[in-house]
């Protein structure tokens, strides 16, 4: 090999690096790779979603207006009501409440493991039926808001499609046809006056995506993020229907709700859910 052949040979082995560092500094996923993704899609899935910034554009969607099962994304509404309601002076999170046997559901949640006469604080309840989606603290907070006064709360904020019909494990209401509902741009445009302030104070609205982002189920939307990127969020997962609802605070704060039907198994959904949060990251918020 000539001097000359041998130092073209040895700049090129320096250029590998250089070149798999540009293509890797390229988004890694533009809108033309979430629809490549969406376009490959199963078509036996059924996905609804969202995504916004924080003015309310429409970054990208898919049948967004469905109603769909909320499953324990019902609890974000619902969180945010209760905040409102301690505002005015109703109560106060510092309040106690006394667990009997009657509270204790299955499903989600540590409360009903908890031995009847447990003294606990409406912030513990609210905190828990966020942190683990405890559904035993959910129906506490249903109780003492009452549940058809925060159907009407919804009505009167413009939610239309989202509602709360009924308690959490309540079998027999499902069985007489009474369910729980949302549609993604509804909990999307929640999220929004949440962030906003046009629901609560800013003190108040802080303390709500605070409880948002210690939501524990990471399998969804946090799953393919950095972990040095805060996401306020809350999942639901019924048998048929898997969501998963936040903010993500990246450079740019993005807003995205993401309901899958139809699944296979639950880490399907997962991966669909965590797949397009990445996406939408990748484009929208960095």
């Amino acid at each position: 090999m000539t001097i000359m052949a041998g130092l073209k040979y040895y700049f090129h082995l320096l250029s590998v690096p250089l070149i798999l560092l540009c293509l890797f500094a390229q988004p890694a996923a533009g809108q033309q790779s979430l629809k490549e993704y969406l376009a490959n899609l199963d078509p036996s899935i059924s996905l609804s979603y969202i995504i916004q910034n924080k003015h309310g554009n429409i970054l990208s969607k898919a049948d967004p207006d469905k109603k769909i099962p909320s499953a324990s994304i019902i609890k974000v509404p619902l969180l945010i009501y209760f905040m409102q309601k301690m505002s005015d002076g109703t109560f106060s999170l510092q309040d106690r409440y006394h667990l009997k046997n009657k509270d204790k559901v299955g499903g989600a949640g540590e409360l009903q493991f908890k031995p009847s006469g447990l003294s606990v604080t409406y912030e513990y309840l609210v905190k828990e039926m966020i942190r683990v989606s405890d559904n035993t603290a959910t129906n506490i907070i249903i109780r003492k808001l009452g549940l058809e006064a925060f159907q009407r709360w919804l009505k009167e904020n413009g939610f239309k499609t989202t509602q709360l019909n009924r308690f959490m494990m309540d079998f027999e209401a499902i069985e007489k046809g009474k369910q729980n509902y949302l549609s993604p741009e509804e909990i999307n445009r929640l999220l929004l006056d949440l962030y906003n302030g046009d629901l609560l104070s800013k003190k108040l609205s802080l303390k709500v995506i605070e409880y948002l982002k210690n939501c524990e189920d990471t399998a969804g939307l946090p799953h393919l993020i950095p972990e040095e990127v805060a996401i306020a969020h809350k999942t639901g997962t019924l048998d048929y229907v898997r969501g998963d609802a936040g903010i993500i605070f990246g450079k740019k704060p993005i807003f995205i709700t993401v309901m899958v039907e139809n699944f296979s198994e639950l880490a399907e959904a997962d991966r669909i859910i965590s797949t397009i949060g990445k996406l939408a990251f990748l484009e929208f918020s960095r």
